[in-house]
């Protein structure tokens, strides 16, 4: 049914068989039965998703099974077909996987690019910039008597811009880099996660006298430590910053379950944000026009980089003077980040 030039096919008599073929070989799509006799497509779909997660899966059902054909879509499965099935439906319905795919290697490829460019870049800059903070201090040592005053606040305003720019450059690499993944998945205790993040940043809790409030229970979430822990230290390092004069700082960390999603928020009590600043909060240097504090203004967008990268959205609510409630959902199924190839495996019933 599926002959084509277009394709490389490989068939699989048993489930079993098909997870050790997709274990040892790259396929764009696995096509599988939902029910078969050793390993029914669901436990077919969550085991590629663990150890394959680039791997499209698309599921034949009967119409009875359609409930479990709608679990698989949230588990992650790209399609599915009923049965008896239509030729032609069912050639439509794997080539628009495989080209989903093709097109997804293709963007990977082009990120991949851009980030060396920007890897290369910042590298060279940063090299650029060594040398000026160095020559700076040079010129401060030898000849600080002949500048003057107007000459060494000069000189100040060059090595404060430079040390600006090395911030700046150190974010826009670790922009660069959030989001890529590791592909190592793991169980996740957000409690201890918050610990280490409330750890890193107790000399500015103390420093403030924050008030940090998180729940008794947690979930435990199936991701990468690092990119999560990231997300989490931005938000409340970023609420911490925003406190507002004369008010104790209140930080409170909250979840819910939608679902399909954990979703999470964090809470300050700080300067708000204004309505016609909502909007450009998330993108790369952006900046709170009335408020002097530390930072290059890139917090927030390696959040949002990180959160739409495993499948899930952050957004805000805000008024100023009213403090700011940043939510962001996570998918209790994590998103994999693999590299297809243009094959199809068919694991027989």
């Amino acid at each position: 049914m599926l002959a084509s030039e277009e394709y490389s096919i490989t068939t699989s008599p048993s489930g079993t068989e098909a997870l050790k073929m997709v274990q040892e070989n790259d396929f764009d799509l696995v096509l599988s039965d939902l029910m078969m006799p050793d390993v029914n497509g669901l436990k077919l779909l969550e085991e590629i998703r663990r150890f394959k997660p680039g791997t499209a899966v698309m599921l034949i059902t009967a119409y009875g099974s359609l409930r479990s054909a709608i679990t698989a879509m949230r588990l992650g499965a790209v399609d599915y077909v009923l049965k008896p099935c239509d030729e032609d439906e069912l050639r439509l319905r794997v080539h628009n996987a495989c080209e989903r795919q093709i097109i997804k290697k293709e963007y990977d490829q082009r990120t991949r690019e851009l980030e060396s460019l920007i890897f290369a870049t910042t590298h060279d800059l940063s090299g650029h910039l060594v040398a000026l903070r160095g020559f700076a201090r040079r010129l401060r040592t030898s000849s600080t008597d002949q500048l003057g005053q107007e000459g060494r606040e000069y000189l100040d305003r060059i090595e404060s811009s430079a040390e600006l720019m090395e911030k700046m450059i150190a974010s826009i690499g670790e922009f660069a880099r959030a989001g890529r993944g590791t592909g190592k998945i793991e169980k996740i205790n957000v409690r201890k996660l918050l610990q280490d993040v409330l750890q890193n940043l107790q000399s500015v809790i103390e420093e403030k006298n924050v008030d940090v409030r998180v729940p008794d229970e947690l979930p435990q979430l199936e991701g990468e430590w690092l990119s999560i822990y990231q997300v989490f230290h931005n938000l409340i390092n970023n609420a911490i910053k925003f406190s507002r004069d004369n008010v104790r700082p209140a930080v409170e960390i909250g979840v819910t379950d939608t679902g399909r999603h954990h979703k999470f928020f964090v809470r300050d009590n700080g300067v708000g944000i204004r309505k016609e600043e909502q909007d450009r909060i998330f993108e790369m240097f952006s900046r709170l026009d009335r408020r002097k504090v530390p930072g290059t203004g890139m917090g927030l967008a390696i959040a949002r980089k990180i959160v739409t990268s495993i499948g899930g959205s952050i957004w805000v609510k805000s008024a100023e003077n009213e403090g700011s409630t940043f939510y962001f959902t996570i998918p209790k199924t994590p998103r994999g980040q693999g590299k297809p190839e243009q094959e199809v495996s068919s694991a027989a019933k």
